[in-house]
This record gives structure tokens, C-alpha cells and sequence, in this order.
């Protein structure tokens, strides 16, 4: 008779030809213990049995009962009896400032002034000059106390951001006896300034000119021109394209003589490459004079460009700015006639206005913005009325009739 621990003990027999099979029926419990065990002890510092007491146990040498003073006085339980910052201390009754009473003395003696000047004002009947030196602030107290305080501006307020000054200096030959270069100088920029409104009107109108008319017949002419041509190249271009097809689709197998000369010529051509090559570094050392040149004559030109460009800066400096919709176009320049100079300021005539230089200085310091200058208009169109009352009956009828027929003609549409 077979016992139950024999049957409990038999081995299964199961197939393990797969990675499957064989994770399913093979016990490896034993093996995962052991890993476990050995990586818990790798975690803990290894195993204690294979260590030495010198790695297990060590001597403590720090002094524990010899603790210095500083030490005692940091300690935790003594930190209750220190004096804690964060707590604001208990205080009686606050008083004012320094800064407070300060103001309060300053504002008492303004007003001792102020009532002092007052009073000699009445007694001694003086005026007070306005354009007298002092204290813009102190002056109007003293015209009147009871005025608010004026408001204080900031400190960019008034103050432009160009580098121009307020009164430009003249051209010396506006003068009223000016040397004869001068003088020319000043023709000649007048001149200047005229020639380039000329080209400018010039170029407006050459390019607002009519545009040439052209008949049906031309367009049909000018259109219809190459169609024939096209198909004809189109009809070309797909043969072309059917004899390469064809000659794509049948390959034909080179010679051993053809590869050979093609190499042969491959060579040649990368020989002939590498010599050209030689020759042009042979050529640029014997430029290094040239090369020299060409570098000098590069860095005058990078000179020239850089100055152009600090020049451009100081121009846009001085240059007004756009702060609306118009364009500051600028003064023309005023001269006079050879034959109207003067020797003498009775006969000098003055072509210029102050005002409008003014202006046109404000303008140009990014003070005011540039103004169209508005000319009398109407905004709407005039409407003009024929009163009946004032026509001939026969001018009436004829009118009456015309309405007549407009009406019609309306209806038959």
C-alpha cells in the first residue's frame, strides 16, 4: 500500500517547454528568502557574525561631564530666563515726535512772517514788486495768505528732449552788412531748397500720369500672342519625355573598357582640381602686398561708414520728433536780394516774424506738436433752392410737364 505523505511527495509531471510553464510550476520560495535575507543584511551594515569588534563597538572619548560655560548657558532650559526681543516693551504715555514739532515751529514762524509783513504793508503803504527777486512761495503769501499753495510741476515738466537750443543762432548772411561768401552761402541753400520742391513736384506729376489707352484689338493682338507657340512646345516637350521613358526602361550594361575610361577621366579631373587648388595658395601668398591693400582700403571705407553713421545720430538728436499727426516740415530759410542788402539799420528790411519763429522753435524742441493750419470752410455743401414763386407760369408748366413725363417713365420700368 502506497501512504499519503509518498502521494503528497510525488512529483508532478508537467510540461516546461515554455517561459510560461515554467514561472507557473517551479518553486523558487527558498531562493527569494535567501535574497531577501542577504539584502537585509546589506541595508543594516552586512552580517554581524563575519565582523570584527572593532567594527562593531567603539571607544567614546568626548568629555560628557566636563561641559564648558557657553555651553550650560545655550542650553534649552535656560532660555526661558533671557530677555525675549520680539515682545515690545510696556511703555506710559507716548509723546509727539521730533519731526512733528519741527513742523510746528517751522509753520509758526511762516505765519509770524507773514502777519509781520502784512501789517508793515498797511502801515508804511509800500507795493510789492512782482518781479522782484525772492521766493516764488514766499511772495504770494505775502499778496495773499489765504491762496492755496501752488502746485509744484514735476521736475522733467518744461524740458525738452532734444539737444537744440532755444534762440538758434542766425545765418551770417541775414545780417545787415554781411561779407559777399556769406551772403552767397545763404543764396545758395535758398537755392538748394527751391531745386528740391521742384523735383518733388516733378516726381508727383511723371507719377500721376494718364495711363495709356490701348483698343480691343491691340489686347486681343497682345494676348493672343505665343499660344500657338506653347502648344507647339507642349506637344515637343511630351515626346521628349516618352523617349526618355524609354530609353530609362531599357538599361544597357557597360563594358569593362567604358568603366576603366570613366575612372580614368574621374582621376584626371580630381588631379587637375587639386593643382588649381596648389596654384591659388601659391597666388595668395604671393598677394599679401594686395591682400594688405584691400584690407586698408576696407577699414578707410568701415571709417567712412561709421563717421556717416555718428553723423546720422547727432542729426536725429537734433531732429524733431513725431508727436501727432502732422509733419514738422520746417522754416525756409529767409534772404535778401543782392539789391535790396543794406549798409544801414534805417533802410534794413526785416523779412522774418518773431512770433512765428517762436513757434516754429517750440515745434522744433518737441514742445508743441505739429498743427495743420486750418483754413476758413464750410462743413457742408451749399444747397441750392429755385423758388416757384419767383418763375413765369410758362416756366412752371414746362417744369410740371417734365415731372410728368418722369414719373412715366418710372412706371414703365
Amino acid at each position: 500500500m502506497v501512504s499519503t505523505e509518498q502521494i503528497l511527495n510525488k512529483r508532478k509531471r508537467v510540461s516546461k517547454k515554455n517561459k510560461k510553464a515554467w514561472r507557473k510550476h517551479t518553486e523558487i520560495k527558498d531562493v527569494e528568502k535567501f535574497l531577501e535575507a542577504k539584502l537585509r543584511e546589506e541595508r543594516t551594515g552586512g552580517n554581524p557574525t563575519d565582523k570584527t569588534n572593532k567594527d562593531l563597538f567603539y571607544i567614546d572619548k568626548s568629555d560628557i561631564f566636563q561641559t564648558p560655560k557657553s555651553k550650560l548657558a545655550s542650553m534649552k532650559c535656560h532660555s526661558d530666563l533671557q530677555i525675549d526681543t520680539r515682545v515690545a516693551p510696556v511703555v506710559g504715555r507716548v509723546g509727539p515726535s521730533k519731526r512733528k514739532k519741527k513742523k510746528k515751529k517751522k509753520s509758526q514762524q511762516d505765519v509770524a512772517m507773514t502777519t509781520e509783513s502784512m501789517s508793515t504793508n498797511r502801515k508804511t503803504g509800500s507795493v510789492y514788486d512782482i518781479w522782484g527777486s525772492g521766493d516764488q512761495k514766499k511772495d504770494q503769501k505775502e499778496l495773499d495768505p489765504c491762496l492755496p499753495p501752488p502746485v509744484q510741476p514735476p521736475a522733467i515738466y518744461k524740458t525738452s528732449d532734444t539737444k537744440l537750443k532755444a534762440v538758434e543762432l542766425p545765418h551770417p548772411g541775414t545780417s545787415y552788412n554781411p561779407t559777399f561768401t556769406d551772403h552767397q552761402d545763404l543764396l545758395q541753400a535758398a537755392l538748394d531748397v527751391e531745386e528740391k520742391r521742384e523735383k518733388d513736384k516733378a516726381k508727383a506729376t511723371r507719377d500721376a500720369a494718364p495711363p495709356i489707352q490701348i483698343t480691343e484689338e491691340e489686347y486681343i493682338k497682345e494676348m493672343s500672342i505665343g499660344l500657338n507657340q506653347a502648344e507647339s512646345e507642349s506637344e515637343g516637350e511630351t515626346e521628349a519625355d516618352e523617349e526618355e521613358e524609354c530609353r530609362k526602361s531599357v538599361t544597357v550594361r557597360k563594358t569593362r573598357v567604358q568603366r576603366n575610361r570613366e575612372k580614368a577621366e574621374k582621376l584626371k579631373v580630381e588631379e587637375a582640381a587639386a593643382l588649381r587648388e596648389s596654384k591659388q595658395h601659391l597666388q595668395q601668398i604671393n598677394r599679401i602686398k594686395a591682400i594688405k591693400k584691400e584690407i586698408r582700403k576696407e577699414e578707410k571705407e568701415m571709417e567712412i561708414k561709421t563717421n556717416a553713421r555718428q553723423e546720422k545720430k547727432a542729426i536725429n538728436e537734433t531732429r524733431p520728433g513725431k508727436y501727432g499727426p502732422g509733419k514738422f516740415m520746417g522754416s525756409e530759410p529767409d534772404f535778401l536780394l543782392p539789391e535790396e542788402v543794406s549798409s544801414s539799420l534805417r533802410q534794413l528790411v526785416t523779412p522774418a516774424n518773431n512770433l512765428q519763429d517762436r513757434f516754429t522753435s517750440l515745434q522744433k524742441r518737441n514742445m508743441l506738436e505739429v498743427r495743420k493750419k486750418v483754413m476758413p470752410h464750410r462743413k457742408y455743401k451749399l444747397k441750392h433752392v429755385e423758388k416757384w414763386r419767383k418763375k413765369l407760369p410758362e416756366e412752371i408748366d414746362e417744369l410740371v410737364k417734365m415731372k410728368r413725363k418722369k414719373k412715366k417713365i418710372k412706371l414703365s420700368e
